[in-house]
């Protein structure tokens, strides 16, 4: 099998471009030699037209046509004339007899034919019972003919030499924004200081190419300091709980036996912080999963909500009112669905006060399914509603120390809705606290 052996952007579009030239000479030396023969065939028609028409103004039998019938004719071109009388008497013209004889050993090809290395055209006339039979020679036509395109064959060829520096010359311009992107590409990975690449004003398409490159680079720059600051968040989180673990368990080592009422104590604060890690890693476990479920049926959300609130009433004092329909039924999958309503609601248990209300809604409206959780807590500032979302991240961390919690749950309900393409709006509510809003579309 023949290899392609890879070829720059210079040598392809030198390649294409000179095709392309010799495709459009070739085309035009076609039509020229189509026009050419038009143009020959239409003046030897005329010319033999107007033969015959002088001949017609001075038909009659009484004159001695084999002296007249020269002077018709241009002598130097080998013309020939016959004229037949009503009487059947034929008149040649010098040499026509000649002419005419082997003219007609050859083939015809309409009007034309080629005979004892002459080109002639031939045209036949009845007028008045006289025939009339003109041989016009228009070999100097044919060869003007001929110079002419020989002439545009040697113009042709030193064009196509002078074009291909020119066209490689044109193309390595074309191409050298291409090149350059490639050597700055190149030099980034090879770890240089530069973060973008240089956007070129033309041409567009190479223009837009880069500037989607740099979108590229500065998306891969953000998402790895992401991953990084998540990293080093979630070993601060971790690093806590286990130094509390194993002070505790130093402690006991240490004074265990001595004084056995600290045992208990111990055990106890490392149960709780034990559980802190379960829920952290339970959180992060399910960051990592997000993408990887993609079982998805229809559900009815009415149901899961039921659930999620009947389980979060039983833990937290707060009372939690619903609004919902009977059944809405959404294609979603229903794990997916389980995390954001109860990072959600719980989110509002955590932050409100024990005595306050807070309200669930689920409706269908405008294209949209909207899940909303309104609670009566501290509120969230406006400078901070998109930075909730970030893992680890909580607006008041002196409130936020006595919260249980990872600081993933609203991580999770961001990743969960961008999954299927939904909107979280936050918003305050009246005469205080904060709405969660959860929009998905609905199928078309």
């Amino acid at each position: 099998m023949k290899k392609n052996n890879p070829q720059t952007t210079t040598q392809q579009l030198t390649r294409l471009f000179v095709r392309l030239f010799v495709t459009i000479l070739i085309l035009v030396n076609l039509a020229f030699l189509i026009i050419s023969s038009a143009y020959i065939y239409y003046q030897a028609e005329r010319q033999s037209e107007q033969v015959v028409e002088a001949v017609k103004e001075n038909l009659d039998s009484k004159y001695d046509w084999s002296a007249m019938l020269d002077a018709y004719l241009a002598k130097q071109d080998d013309d020939a004339i016959i004229l037949t009388t009503p009487q059947g008497k034929s008149y040649y013209s010098e040499n026509a007899h000649e002419t005419f004889k082997q003219i007609n050993r050859q083939n015809h090809y309409q009007n034309m034919v080629y005979s004892n290395k002459h080109i002639y055209f031939l045209r036949t006339e009845n007028s008045h019972d006289f025939k009339i039979k003109v041989a016009l020679n228009i070999d100097r036509l044919f060869h003007l003919i001929i110079w002419l395109f020989g002439t545009m064959i040697v113009i042709n060829l030193i064009a196509i030499l002078l074009s291909i520096p020119l066209i490689r010359r044109f193309a390595h311009k074309w191409s050298r924004p291409i090149q350059v992107m490639n050597n700055e590409i190149q030099e980034i990975q090879q770890g240089a200081s530069t973060e973008q690449i240089t956007v070129p004003q033309q041409p567009l398409e190479i223009r837009k190419l880069a500037q989607s490159f740099n979108n590229l680079l500065a998306f891969q720059k953000q998402a790895l300091q992401r991953e990084q600051q998540f990293v080093s968040d979630a070993s601060h989180e971790l690093k806590t709980p286990i130094a509390a673990i194993r002070g505790h368990v130093n402690l006991i080592r240490r004074h265990g036996q001595a004084k056995p009422e600290i045992i208990p104590k111990s055990l106890d604060y490392i149960d709780t912080e034990s559980k802190k890690m379960e829920i952290l890693v339970n959180d992060l476990l399910t960051l990592g999963r997000i993408e990887r479920n993609t079982e998805v049926v229809k559900i009815d959300l009415v149901r899961i909500i039921n659930e999620v609130v009947s389980e979060i009433q039983s833990v937290y004092p707060q009372k939690i009112q619903t609004d919902m329909p009977q059944v809405l039924k959404y294609r979603i999958n229903s794990l997916d669905f389980h995390n954001i309503v109860h990072n959600l609601v719980e989110n509002a248990a955590k932050y409100s006060p024990q005595d306050s209300t807070i309200v669930v809604k689920l409706a269908k409206n405008k294209g949209q399914v909207s899940f909303t959780v309104a609670d009566n807590g501290m509120g969230i500032a406006p400078e901070n509603r998109e930075k909730i979302f970030q893992r680890f991240f909580r607006e008041d961390t002196s409130h936020s120390n006595k919260v249980k919690g990872s600081g993933l749950g609203l991580a999770i309900v961001k990743a969960e809705a961008d999954k299927y393409h939904g909107q979280i709006k936050v918003t305050d509510n009246s005469p205080q606290g904060t709405i969660f809003t959860v929009s998905f579309p609905t199928e078309k």
